[in-house]
């Protein structure tokens, strides 16, 4: 999983400022001036905290050139005072801090940073001052990517008794973040992020990174909980929940969640409207992905791709909607011409009984070849000239299917079947035109019989029928003589007809 792309560990840090450190360089230079003031401080008298009279003039016109941002001026008169031998350390040590905040003023921080742990060496700094100094010099480091050295003045400002408020907790955090020293930040991070109310987006993602960093997944899924509680739109702090959920192979949550950034409008990339209906199709609702997918495609948020197009048609065959994966496999088979995609329009129009386009499609899927199983192929397109009554023609294609093992077997059984249907089917036409002869056959004897007692004869003797029954013209003559056995074809019949024809050429030749 990864984390936020907007999430910038070093870009915390520099967002700090110059106004932010100006802040604790504030605290950490204790007005020179009114320490001169209050000569009736007798503690820190006492302690030679106190300038002489030459250098606390020096300071005041120190001030008096920083009030009107000369700041050149300020360096000046510090530049001259530290240069003297014989200030006492609390003098060295507010003319160094007083320096270092001209040298901040003008971006020049690495002198900032030289004089004020010069400041700090001169050991005239009270606890307080000490704690504001190296939280100051630990930001100045931050900012110049120093980050090792920041740490070690935080953790020194913090064993002088430096407080752990929320701001401070947030910068070691950080500083932590940058050395890439996770688990010794973490407690930082939490300190600033359990007392900080009102949080914005950038202090869940830090919380967030934290806790991503050491696999402790269940603070992370706590922290984008409330982080989507305070900002419900946050579109990376749902994707970091989906993240999660896979992570721990809870298909169903990030499921969920994504079918709430999909009806909150918070997709906004094609890839994650793909994702979504591919978990629909996973969690066996294929329909409603396919819907999805179809609406998407028709509005033009996700591209009408070979591959899209080929998820669309699978989904809605998986939803046994063949109607509507009818036109995407059409459209498909059309794009790739393939025998596979043709294949599966086939048995599409199949599910739907349309066996002349199964037909049709199934030709194709073998003209065009690549399949991965031709046997079963020639097997559906014997099935579906079949079920049109095209008996030889089913025959034809599971012969062709009988010469491939995985469709030998069935294709035999089809073969078997038709054939002994149609044999069955031809007996009883026989049988029922064998009927009819016979039939005609005493239908004929009785008239004859009449015929003869009449003395109705040729001069041959022969009795001639003045009218034969229809239903028996086929079978016999005039002269009462069967023409044609059951079963004969009309070809057979016209051959046997010659031959008798013949026979009686010859007898009277």
């Amino acid at each position: 999983m990864t984390l936020n792309e907007t999430f910038n560990p070093a870009s915390l840090v520099r967002t700090l400022g110059v106004a932010a450190i100006s802040g604790l360089l504030a605290l950490a230079i204790a007005a020179p001036s009114e320490a001169q003031r209050r000569r009736d401080n007798d503690e820190q008298q006492a302690e030679g905290r106190v300038l002489t009279s030459a250098v606390g003039e020096q300071v005041l016109a120190s001030q008096e050139c920083q009030e009107v941002e000369d700041n050149a001026c300020v360096l000046r008169i510090m530049n001259e005072l530290a240069a003297r031998d014989n200030l006492s350390p609390y003098e060295r040590f507010v003319v160094l801090q007083l320096r270092a905040r001209a040298y901040f003023t003008e971006d020049r921080l690495d002198l900032a940073i030289r004089d004020f742990g010069a400041a700090l060496d001169t050991g005239a700094t009270t606890t307080d001052e000490e704690i504001s100094i190296r939280t100051a010099l630990g930001q100045l480091h931050l900012v110049q990517e120093n980050v090792g050295e920041a740490i070690r003045q935080f953790e020194l400002a913090i064993a002088a008794g430096a407080e752990l408020s929320p701001s401070f907790a947030k910068t070691v955090a950080q500083a932590y973040l940058q050395a890439e020293r996770i688990s010794d930040g973490v407690r930082y991070a939490e300190i600033y992020y359990n007392n900080t109310p009102q949080k914005n987006e950038q202090d869940f993602n830090l919380m967030f990174y934290f806790y991503q960093q050491l696999d402790r997944t269940n603070d992370q899924l706590r922290v984008i909980r409330e982080y989507l509680s305070a900002f419900p739109g946050a579109r990376q702090a749902w994707q970091n929940l989906i993240a999660l959920y896979a992570q721990q192979d809870d298909s169903s949550n990030a499921f969920e969640t994504n079918k709430l950034m999909y009806l909150n409008g918070l997709y906004e990339e094609e890839n994650e409207l793909i994702r979504l209906v591919q978990y629909y199709s996973f969690l066996e609702n294929p329909f409603r992905g396919a819907s999805i997918l179809e609406r998407e495609m028709n509005a033009g948020r996700v591209e009408v791709t070979q591959n899209h197009l080929e998820l669309l048609a699978n989904m809605w065959r998986q939803a046994s909607e063949f109607d509507r994966a009818i036109p995407v496999l059409e459209r498909l088979s059309q794009l790739q011409g393939d025998g596979e995609t043709a294949l599966r329009l086939a048995e599409a129009n199949f599910q739907l009984n349309d066996f002349a386009a199964a037909e049709a499609a199934l030709v194709t899927a073998l003209d065009r070849g690549g399949l991965s199983d031709t046997g079963k192929a020639w097997e559906l397109l014997g099935t579906a000239r079949f079920r049109q009554g095209e008996r030889q023609g089913a025959i034809q294609a599971f012969r062709e299917g009988a010469r491939y093992p995985t469709s030998r077997t069935a294709s035999n059984g089809w073969i078997r079947w038709i054939t002994a249907q149609i044999d069955g089917e031809e007996r009883r036409r026989v049988q029922q035109e064998q009927i009819v002869i016979d039939e005609c056959r005493l239908t004929l004897d009785a008239e004859r019989r009449q015929i003869v007692l009449t003395g109705s004869v040729d001069d041959e003797g022969r009795v001639r029928f003045e009218s034969i029954p229809e239903r028996c013209e086929a079978y016999y003559n005039v002269y009462g003589e069967q023409i044609r056995e059951a079963g004969m074809s009309d070809a057979e019949a016209a051959a046997a007809q010659a031959e008798r024809e013949a026979q009686a050429a010859t007898a009277e030749g």
